[in-house]
């Protein structure tokens, strides 16, 4: 169950993203590009899917799994969002 705010799940995406696929200084904030500057990749968008239903319990549709909804931490934090609310009202 999502019971984190808004900030803190972009932060934990913040942090998970950095962690996995950056080098050890490096960090992202919630408007970086991470796709346009090639921090994700088609693999790698999986695990963090993966990462969002362990971490929130909040099951991505597949058809919601694409490029641009993981253009940034911000636009993947606002799907996570609307996700928990369609699960929430069924």
């Amino acid at each position: 169950m999502l019971d984190s705010t808004f900030e803190n799940v972009s932060t934990k995406l913040c942090q998970f993203i950095a962690q996995s696929y950056l080098d050890d200084e490096e960090q992202i904030l919630p408007n970086t590009p991470i796709i346009k500057l090639n921090i994700l990749d088609s693999a790698s968008i999986f695990d963090v899917v993966e990462f969002i239903h362990r971490e929130f319990s909040v099951r991505l549709p597949v058809l919601e799994i694409h490029p641009d909804n993981f253009n940034s931490v911000q636009v993947l934090s606002e799907l996570v969002y609307r996700q928990f609310s369609k699960e929430v009202e069924q």
